[in-house]
């Protein structure tokens, strides 16, 4: 589980990457032009507000709106018909540098004042040419703007900068609230399965429960209204017989409730995997010859794991036993270890019906019971459901792996154990 947040944040972190990558790609392609076109649109601005303007009579509303304009870093003149200056950026221009702009290129200068472009070296120059009449007045606007630096460029594109973070943290927030969203409609629908599994669970208890107390009461009560003659023995035996059963399953239902605890602090060693399914194929031969089923084992020899053999022994014994609860009089069961990679794999294998793939996910909670089942006994684990849900649990720990595959005849149930080779 662990591992999965994990990789949902490094995704997260990914995306994160590539939104930046793709903002400064569309930065380095699309800022210069804009940038660019920003400038031409203000020095279009400043040419309409000068045909508003006096200009053979500059007041001071004027001279500051034009002053503003110096934050753009335009180079600015206005002269009129001879050539005086009425109107200068900069605090003293020279008398060639007018003539320069103006004297020879007076046929430029029109009242539409197209902005030019001009690309010269590593960078693009702006230039405006403006006409200004007023009444028999002539009036020769220059506007120039050197595209050239790079801190022009990116304070010009602030704006552009702030829009593509501000969609950017957008877009991030919109994603966590909608796996939060998600999280919680998970979170709710796992307790409503957590609730109905609860439900079927106690349903479970409550009819096994149930049988052997009827019988232990309805025994005690022949007991006490008998007379001498009856067979007290047998009532006893019986008695004993069913308490036993209960005393089981509330011993299975309180292991349950402390594996987690137990598991964290079990002793561990090295232990013969192979040696230790010998002992337990022998320990439930006698139930196999008894119930008619036959058994196959294939077993490599000298297979080490490192853990803790009674929970391995339990696990191994719920696939057993879940195994005998799902083979027929006359069919076999299989069970088969060896070694893949640098695990050791345990295979079951039993004859009999397959599990439907929509309770394949589920076979692995706790609670959870097939009706695929004959009629459990109060003596296993797995008729309330914790079979399986223990196995997991028990695998997990040691670092292992488990899992079921339908067969064309049959189940297989596995479980994958890192080997230990040294001691």
């Amino acid at each position: 589980m662990k591992l999965m947040e994990k990789c949902k944040t490094w995704n997260k972190i990914w995306y994160l990457i590539a939104a930046l990558v793709l903002m400064i790609c569309l930065y380095a392609v699309g800022c210069y032009p804009l940038y660019t076109e920003q400038k031409t649109r203000t020095m279009k601005r400043l040419y309409r507000e000068m045909k508003e303007m006096d200009l053979n009579d500059l007041d001071d509303d004027d001279l500051e709106t034009l002053n503003e304009f110096q934050k753009e870093k335009f180079e600015v003149m206005i002269v009129n018909e001879k050539l005086d200056q009425i109107y200068t950026s900069k605090s003293a221009v020279p008398k060639d540098y007018i003539n320069k702009q103006f004297g020879t290129r007076l046929d430029k200068y029109t009242e539409k004042a197209p902005v030019e472009r001009r690309d010269l070296e590593l960078r693009q120059v702006l230039i405006l040419r403006g006409k200004v009449i007023q009444g028999d007045q002539i009036f020769y606007v220059y506007v120039k703007k050197d595209v050239q630096s790079g801190l022009d460029i990116i304070q010009g594109t602030v704006t552009y900068f702030s829009i593509a973070l501000m969609l950017i943290v957008a877009g991030w927030y919109l994603c966590m609230k909608k796996e939060e969203k998600s999280r919680k409609k998970q979170s709710r629908q796992s307790e409503y399965q957590l609730l109905e599994s609860q439900r079927e669970f106690m349903a479970n208890i409550s009819h096994e429960l149930k049988t052997p107390l009827a019988v232990v009461s309805s025994q005690v009560e022949m007991l006490e209204i008998a007379e001498e003659k009856i067979d007290r023995p047998y009532y006893y035996a019986s008695i004993r017989e069913e308490l036993d059963k209960m005393s089981k399953m509330v011993g299975e239902l309180l292991d349950f409730s402390m594996l987690d605890n137990q598991l964290s602090v079990m002793e561990r060693s090295r232990v013969n995997v192979s040696e230790m399914l010998e002992y337990l194929m022998l320990r439930y031969d006698a139930l196999f010859q008894k119930n008619g089923i036959k058994v196959e084992q294939k077993f490599v020899k000298d297979g080490y794991v490192y853990g803790n053999r009674m929970y391995l022994e339990r696990a191994v014994n719920n696939y057993l036993m879940n195994a005998f609860q799902h083979t027929q009089q006359g069919k076999g069961i299989t069970v088969t270890l060896k070694r893949e990679r640098q695990f050791l794999r345990l295979e079951v294998y039993n004859d009999g019906e397959t599990i439907p793939e929509e309770r394949m996910d589920h076979i692995w909670d706790s609670f959870y019971t097939s009706s695929r089942k004959k009629k459990p006994s109060a003596q296993d684990v797995g008729n309330i459901g914790l079979g399986l849900f223990v196995v997991r649990k028990i695998v997990e720990n040691h670092e292992g792996s488990c899992g079921v595959e339908n067969k064309e005849c049959g189940v297989t149930f596995w479980m994958e154990l890192p080997e230990r080779k040294e001691p």
